[in-house]
């Protein structure tokens, strides 16, 4: 890499940062209109929202795939032009499972743009690995952020919830622009071997705890992002106000990202303090629950800082794993079971609104999901390795 192009691959990294979170957080704030627009069932309707959370699980690994058959940077761009060509088609589709298809296919992108974003970071500038962390961890803030707060205003302004969602497409389009230029100059990915399979990885006690970590916390920041939105303006507020209170829920936890998770690597007595940010859950539920209007800002703020568990919880792999190959093996079980658990219990939390036509129960039972979180995202720091346990299982069934 040489000086010209450093500014070139800095600019791409930020701008395919900025739309990981667009696909998805554009949704929530208009989905009323959405769902009337399309007459989509209740069954699709909650689908739509629990399809990010499913799209991470089966889709991420299409982007290691896709660098080492086509070079990174071309992965990178076909992941753009997928995240873009599904936003903009969407807008544009009459057909309930064509729109819902053309959905996946721009959170397939996403979900292939988010693992390969580490990997470019890396390859390009690995001395500045920690440097660059915080600014990439706060683009994808800002980008739900931004989603969540125009999509509302786009679309009133043009007269329509297809206008609001088309946009986000043409962000992604400016976002693949760096990375025209950079494919001249590509590398391709080899693939690294891997001794652990998935099947013996979900059997060890670590794993499934980690797994049932992520889960529910998935669960939350998804039900959040897809359902919230429509929860406020059912209270009284406006969908650029419902947008601009889960853009509050993204934005409340730029400033804990920015010591929060290394805080866990460097304190070994850490429990206590993933136990405090993991209640942040519950309680933004209960206020929900008990006064969602009254509550609304209170209650997004500790939405915001719960988010933070998710770094928190990436920080605790290695607590867990004594090689490289069993950490990178233990976050990728485990997330990607965590999102399935999260996509299931996302549909589950839209059907149970949509049938019912209220949101007690459904809020209640999502505080009940998150009661665990404390207990588990503590008892997490104590070390235990998967190592240790992937060899106790090969003797026993020896």
């Amino acid at each position: 890499m040489n000086r010209r192009t450093s500014p070139l691959i800095l600019a791409g990294i930020v701008l395919m940062a900025l739309n990981l979170r667009a696909a998805a957080a554009s949704v929530g704030p208009m989905l009323p209109e959405i769902g009337r627009g399309l007459h989509l069932s209740h069954p699709q309707l909650a689908l739509l929202t629990a399809l990010p959370a499913l799209a991470f699980a089966c889709f991420s690994a299409i982007g290691p795939a896709m660098a080492r058959t086509f070079g990174l940077h071309r992965a990178a761009l076909l992941s753009l032009f997928a995240i873009s060509i599904g936003l903009f088609a969407r807008s544009l589709a009459d057909e309930q499972w064509i729109f819902l298809a053309l959905s996946t296919l721009a959170l397939a992108g996403m979900a292939a743009a988010g693992v390969l974003l580490p990997s470019l970071v890396l390859l390009h500038f690995p001395d500045r690995l920690a440097t660059l962390a915080a600014p990439y961890s706060r683009m994808l803030a800002i980008g739900f952020a931004l989603a969540a707060v125009f999509t509302a205003p786009i679309s009133h302004a043009d007269g329509g919830w297809r206008s609001g969602l088309a946009f986000w497409g043409a962000l992604a389009l400016v976002a693949a622009i760096p990375w025209l230029r950079l494919i001249r100059h590509d590398l391709h990915l080899r693939p690294e071997p891997r001794s652990i399979t998935l099947v013996e990885m979900i059997r060890t006690r670590t794993c499934q705890a980690m797994a049932l970590l992520f889960g529910l916390q998935f669960l939350q920041m998804y039900v959040a992002m897809g359902w919230f939105p429509t929860l406020w303006r059912q209270h009284g507020f406006h969908a650029t106000s419902a947008g601009v209170l889960l853009a509050v829920v993204a934005l409340a936890s730029l400033p804990f990202t920015l010591w929060l998770p290394s805080a866990i690597t460097l304190r070994m007595r850490s429990g206590p303090l993933m136990a405090w940010v993991a209640l942040s859950y519950p309680v933004a539920d209960l206020l929900l629950l008990v006064a969602p209007r009254t509550l609304a800002i209170p209650a997004a703020v500790l939405l915001g800082i719960g988010t933070v568990l998710f770094p928190m919880s990436l920080a605790l792999v290695g607590r867990h794993a004594r090689t490289r190959d069993a950490a990178l093996s233990l976050a990728g079980v485990a997330q990607a079971v965590g999102y399935l658990l999260a996509a299931a219990g996302t549909f589950c939390f839209g059907m149970l609104h949509l049938h019912g036509g209220g949101w007690g129960w459904p809020l209640a039972a999502l505080l009940v999901t998150a009661l665990p979180l404390p207990l588990l995202a503590s008892c997490l720091t104590k070390k235990a390795y998967v190592d240790d346990q992937l060899r106790d299982r090969v003797a026993v069934g020896s």
